[in-house]
């Protein structure tokens, strides 16, 4: 034999010894790590300046390492006896200890670094603001096992692993007062990012939920961040871009794009049909969800309303609606928490609708708001299908004193000021009064005794007064309020109509910015998110309805859904003083909120 074909056979037999390589594997030396004993004297040297490295050491171990359970113990027995030590120059200690993530370890871990954290905050209170940081960023740890929500419900996995948290909270805010403010300066800086993804959010938003359970005093505060922060989700996804239907929808016309069926098997097949277009869509319906569910869930015992806590969440969310939701511009779906709230008693929507009332007849409140609140007047009484006639009929009554008010005063001066934007809450108040008049004429209309009251508020001296709202108000707001009011001879608006097309004066010129204010906001436009929609469309008027019976509304309105427009009769057709499309726009489905042009 060669001398290289023995080495060969040499190398050969060497590789096929099965236990060599294992042997050499295992006879390796490796280099652990290991906490100091006396940890005591670790943190009175650094103290000191006497040896720092130790320290230093330390801290790099329990950053770096995967620290055993075991020795994890034996470091939070140490720390109770140093407990009087940590003082501020141990805040980097401290902060290297809260990012362990103690609630995935053994039980006992878990009930020893409670402890330790306890009594952290009652005898080192400067570590609080981290203590607290810490607790809330284990709300948006994504764990492996808790990252899937079935139906909208939190997994019990993750439900279970930041109960610890809550128990840790649930003390501090008992026993520590300032920590109540601690917690919302936390929970508002730690607030999850769009991009950390719709599981983090939800998790998030369910544990503020949760907090609520045991610190009902901080309620306005968390639901007024919630709220804020999906307003602002709420306004970067315009409504054109959310749905997005399969190829055979998309044929049909655009009049039945917003259709809805009554019947639960095809509601499900519109949802598989339907995608959300914008990224953002998904997330803000799902969060919604949470919110309208939380409202729900505090309001009602065995499905009966408490009416006391309703209206304390009535009062807790009328402030956020005040503050946050009414100055908002383009806001399409938040605001629908109010709508839902007020469907629980008939008391809770008089009451709203009051509220907003007195503000646009406050002359002190600004005219930008005034206008926002008489447009979610007109917008929620046309389209909830729980408002009472009696409280429809008093509104309109209400709007036709201020507005008769209004006209006099300026048939009063000399030299009425011709400047739309002097008369914008007026010109506000006509426009809501019309399409509210338009949407409910006839639920109104039923019976001499209510034309009656229909002709009592004088709608010819308002449409032929010397401001002229006919001008300036939407035209598909006035071409619906024109054939209603020739139908039942309240008011003939075509002549006005006639004569403002062809006006060509300067002043119509300098207005059209004030026709854009006045063209595009009815707050309670058709519910387009598909999670949360369940909640909406059963109190939902997305046609003409009757009001005899409020409970049964949704389902008498989708059985009575046709494709002519909601304000024609069959054999009546009005002048045609404008394109078809125009008039064909404001139907059930598709109020001028969402008009393009």
């Amino acid at each position: 034999m060669s001398i290289v074909s023995s080495r060969v056979s040499s190398v050969s037999s060497i590789l096929k010894g099965s236990g060599v390589r294992s042997a050499l594997v295992g006879s390796q030396k490796r280099i652990c790590f290991k906490l100091p004993t006396s940890l005591k004297t670790v943190l009175i040297n650094y103290q000191n300046g006497c040896d720092r490295q130790a320290y230093h050491d330390m801290i790099c171990i329990l950053r770096d390492s995967n620290v055993k359970d075991y020795e994890l113990l034996e470091l939070l027995k140490d720390l109770q006896e140093c407990m009087s030590l940590l003082g501020p120059i141990h805040k980097l200690l401290i902060e290297v200890l809260l990012n362990i993530n103690w609630i995935s370890r053994s039980p006992e871990i878990i009930i020893n670094f409670k402890k330790f954290i306890e009594d952290l905050m009652c005898m080192c209170i400067y570590h609080s603001k981290l203590v607290i940081d810490k607790l809330v960023l284990q709300f948006k740890l994504n764990y492996e096992d808790a990252s899937k929500w079935t139906n909208g419900q939190c997994p019990d996995s993750y439900r279970n692993k930041i109960s610890h948290i809550h128990d840790l909270l649930r003390k501090f805010l008992k026993i520590i007062p300032m920590s109540s403010d601690v917690l919302v300066q936390s929970l508002t800086s730690l607030y999850p990012h769009i991009t950390e993804g719709i599981i983090v959010t939800q998790q998030y938003i369910f544990a503020l939920l949760y907090i609520l359970n045991y610190a009902p005093q901080l309620r306005k505060d968390i639901l007024s961040l919630i709220i804020h922060r999906l307003v602002a989700l709420d306004v970067s996804v315009p409504p054109s871009e959310i749905q997005r239907y399969e190829d055979e929808e998309m044929e049909q016309d655009d009049e039945t794009i917003f259709k809805l069926d009554d019947n639960t098997e095809n509601n499900s097949k519109k949802s598989s049909n339907v995608e959300m277009k914008h990224p953002n869509a998904q997330l803000l319906d799902v969060c919604m969800e949470q919110l309208l569910a939380y409202v729900y869930e505090c309001c009602h015992v065995e499905l009966n309303v408490q009416i006391d806590i309703l209206k304390s969440i009535y009062n807790d969310l009328l402030y956020i609606f005040e503050r946050i939701i009414l100055p908002t511009h383009a806001s399409h779906h938040v605001q629908f928490i109010m709508f839902y709230l007020c469907s629980f008693k008939p008391i809770i929507a008089e009451a709203f609708v009051k509220w907003l009332w007195l503000k646009v007849s406050n002359p002190n409140v600004a005219p930008i708001i005034r206008q926002s609140a008489v447009f979610y007047i007109a917008s929620l009484l046309a389209r909830a299908n729980y408002i009472t006639l009696n409280l429809i009929q008093g509104v309109l009554s209400e709007m036709s004193t201020w507005i008769h008010s209004y006209i006099s005063s300026q048939d009063s001066l000399e030299c009425a000021n011709s400047d739309v934007r002097v008369h914008t809450v007026f010109y506000s108040v006509c426009q809501a009064m019309f399409y509210l008049l338009a949407f409910r004429h006839k639920d109104i209309i039923d019976g001499k005794r209510n034309l009656l009251f229909l002709q009592g508020l004088h709608l010819t001296k308002i449409v032929t007064c010397r401001l002229n709202p006919l001008r300036v108000c939407q035209p598909a707001v006035i071409q619906n309020f024109a054939t209603v009011t020739r139908k039942y001879q309240l008011a003939y608006c075509y002549t006005i109509i006639e004569r403002n097309s062809r006006s060509s004066l300067p002043v119509l010129q300098s207005t059209n910015r004030f026709f854009n204010l006045l063209d595009t906001f009815f707050p309670f436009d058709p519910y387009l998110l598909i999670s949360s929609d369940h909640r909406i469309m059963p109190i939902y008027n997305n046609s003409q309805a009757t009001m005899g019976n409020t409970t049964d509304s949704y389902t008498s309105v989708k059985k009575t859904e046709c494709d002519e427009d909601d304000f024609m009769d069959d054999n009546f057709s009005p002048p045609s003083l404008e394109s078809r499309n125009s008039l064909d726009k404001f139907s059930y489905s598709t109020s001028p909120g969402f008009i393009c042009t």
